[in-house]
């Protein structure tokens, strides 16, 4: 019998909008603060920005960080998410010093919704999605702007 390649499934991240809509602000911030720069020191500046939240689903994140308390993560883990979820389990392993009743899923809540120190994007990942959300945002505009010259 011939082996086949196992195939992933991924899922659509949850906050993908939020996160982009939010990339795409940040960016509009720097690229107005910056005096001309190279579009890649720009999206550098961005990524390493301070973001609303960490943009992992709490799920996904609990999983992660409760496996964590039992072993490392696998080497093969991609750097910025390596750094990511170890960021969580240090302010999760704080939080319940403050609030020990409260379970791990409570702890890794309450983290991943309040602000991270930095989007824990690539800066090719990061353009990506920038073009992606102008292109959403002007095929909206063009879409209303159709509707109220036809009206």
């Amino acid at each position: 019998m011939e082996k086949t390649k196992r195939k992933t499934r991924r899922t659509l991240f949850e906050y993908r909008d939020e996160r982009s809509r939010e990339l795409l602000r940040v960016f509009y911030e720097e690229l107005g603060a910056s005096s001309y720069d190279n579009v890649y020191d720009v999206l550098r500046r961005v990524v390493s920005r301070p973001s609303s939240r960490f943009w992992v689903s709490e799920e996904r994140a609990f999983r992660i960080i409760s496996s964590m308390h039992r072993r490392p993560l696998p080497a093969r883990c991609h750097p910025l998410k390596r750094e990511m979820y170890e960021e969580i389990f240090r302010r999760c392993k704080a939080l319940q010093l403050l609030h020990p009743e409260w379970p791990l899923s409570r702890c890794v809540y309450h983290v991943v919704s309040h602000e991270a120190p930095k989007f824990y994007l690539s800066v090719v990942s990061a353009h990506s999605l920038i073009c992606e959300e102008r292109n959403r945002c002007r095929a909206a505009y063009l879409l209303k702007l159709r509707r109220l010259l036809s009206a």
